[in-house]
C-alpha cells in the first residue's frame, strides 16, 4: 500500500466513531451498528477497536456465541465542500475481526475503558449499568480497503496499525 492509501486509511479510521457490525444471529447474517474508538500499542504492533455493547444487545449476544465479526467502516457520503460522493467511490474498509469481552478485573479493563470514555465522555454513566461490556475487536485476517471508485485494496493487519499513524505523503516535486 503506498503513502497516500495508507493516510486515506488512517483518516478513514480516525475520522469516524461508528461502523456496522456484522455478526451470525441464528446462523444467519446480520449487521447493527456500532461505536467505536480505538486502541493501539505500536511497539507491539496491536490494534484493537473498542465498543461497549449492552448484554440487551442481539449482536452483544451473537457475539458471545460467536466472535468471529466483521466491521464495515465508511466515510461519510458528503466530502468537505459539502458536494455528494457517489456510493461507489466511498472510501470503506472491511476488517474481519475477534470479539473479546474484557471483565472488570482484567487488567486492559481500565486502558480501554479509558480510549472509549475519551472517543464518548457521554457514554460514562452507562459504565455503572451491569449490562454493558467493553468488548475488543482484534483484527483477525485481510482487511478489504476500497480507496475510491476501483481502487480496492487488500491489508494486512500490521498495515492497519501503520495506517493509524501515517502522515500525509510529501508533495511531488
Amino acid at each position: 500500500m503506498d503513502d497516500a492509501a495508507s493516510y486515506l486509511l488512517g483518516r478513514l479510521l480516525r475520522g469516524r466513531n461508528v461502523a456496522a457490525l456484522a455478526t451470525l444471529h441464528d446462523g444467519l447474517p446480520s449487521a447493527s451498528m456500532v461505536p467505536y474508538a480505538i486502541w493501539r500499542d505500536a511497539a507491539a504492533g496491536r490494534l484493537l477497536f473498542v465498543t461497549h455493547v449492552s448484554r440487551l444487545s442481539a449482536h452483544t449476544r451473537d457475539m458471545l456465541r460467536s466472535p468471529q465479526v466483521c466491521l464495515l467502516i465508511t466515510a461519510a457520503e458528503t466530502d468537505a465542500d459539502g458536494a455528494t460522493v457517489p456510493p461507489q467511490a466511498l472510501p470503506r474498509v472491511s476488517i474481519p475481526a475477534v470479539a473479546a469481552f474484557v471483565d472488570h478485573g482484567d487488567p486492559a479493563h481500565e486502558t480501554l475503558a479509558r480510549a472509549y470514555l475519551d472517543a464518548f465522555p457521554f457514554a460514562a454513566d452507562w459504565f455503572q449499568l451491569g449490562d454493558f461490556s467493553i468488548v475488543a475487536l482484534a483484527p483477525s485476517g485481510s482487511a478489504r480497503f476500497v480507496a475510491g471508485f476501483a481502487r480496492a485494496l487488500t491489508v494486512a493487519p500490521a498495515q492497519l496499525l501503520a495506517a493509524i499513524d501515517a502522515v500525509p505523503p510529501a508533495a511531488p516535486r
